[in-house]
């Protein structure tokens, strides 16, 4: 049984869309926000002009008209529903990632500082018009000087030393699939590495955009709580398989990070 958060209980997923979902949430009410949220590539670009066309993700939810109120509109409820000190981290690419630490900042969040997830065996760059494109970038922010960072987790994954802002990993493998796709499903590894970097056993998370539940199934791995939204039917059935199979997903994880 989870935790009641105002209507809502933890450890479920929500079909609702996330702003709506939030706003039934208390004011500082989760300890830890990660956020996935569309990048508009759909809308901004990453077309290659091949034979029949090709786009990184071709999605109805990656094409949204006024990305600027949508990306405000959902930051100012994790701002409102994040404790004091709690911290919120936020994925983009060069697509959204400059417009979201501009709103943070604008909203009320201290920008801490920024992650870097360089992928090994990032795509090719098709037409060869510019680099391959091989980062995305997480922003962490807080709302006060409070917030968690556990410096001995850091130095228990890094041979005694502090880590550096940089995540170097794969793109998610297929084992991490096998449930069904997500065009931009998250390394499990990785996501389990940022949750116990800044929260604690027992903590609730805010995952406000679920799509395959990686952060949902990483915060059930090390005994924390969520409260996640989804609209789409498919994603939610994945994302619960995932979860249901979460042996499964605790065999895909070195020990050492667990």
């Amino acid at each position: 049984m989870g935790k009641i958060l105002g209507s809502l209980q933890t450890n479920r997923i929500y079909q609702i869309d996330c702003i709506q979902g939030m706003k039934l949430l208390p004011d500082n009410s989760v300890d830890f926000n990660v956020s996935d949220p569309p990048y508009n590539i759909g809308r901004l670009g990453a077309k290659v002009n091949l034979k029949n066309g090709y786009k990184a993700i071709d999605e109805p939810w990656d094409n949204i008209e006024n990305f600027h109120g949508f990306t405000e509109k959902w930051l100012v409820e994790c701002y409102r529903t994040l404790k004091p000190d709690g911290s919120i981290l936020v994925y983009g690419t060069h697509h959204s990632i400059f417009l979201t630490g501009y709103l943070m900042k604008e909203i009320g969040f201290r920008i801490k500082m920024q992650y870097v997830w360089r992928k090994l065996n990032p795509p090719p760059s098709f037409l060869g018009t510019n680099p391959t494109y091989a980062t995305e970038f997480i922003i962490w922010g807080h709302k006060t000087n409070k917030y968690k960072y556990n410096l001995d987790y850091a130095k228990h994954i890094n041979g005694g030393k502090n880590i550096s802002n940089v995540f170097e990993s794969s793109l998610t493998p297929p084992r991490e699939k096998k449930h069904g796709k997500f065009p931009c499903q998250k390394p499990l590894e990785m996501t389990t590495k940022l949750i116990k970097l800044h929260s604690n056993e027992g903590d609730t998370i805010l995952v406000p955009f679920c799509g395959s539940g990686t952060e949902c199934v990483a915060a059930t791995l090390t005994n924390r709580s969520f409260v996640t939204f989804e609209t789409n039917r498919d994603y939610i059935e994945q994302a619960n398989n995932r979860l249901d199979d979460i042996d499964g997903n605790q065999a895909l994880i070195d020990t050492n990070i667990l």
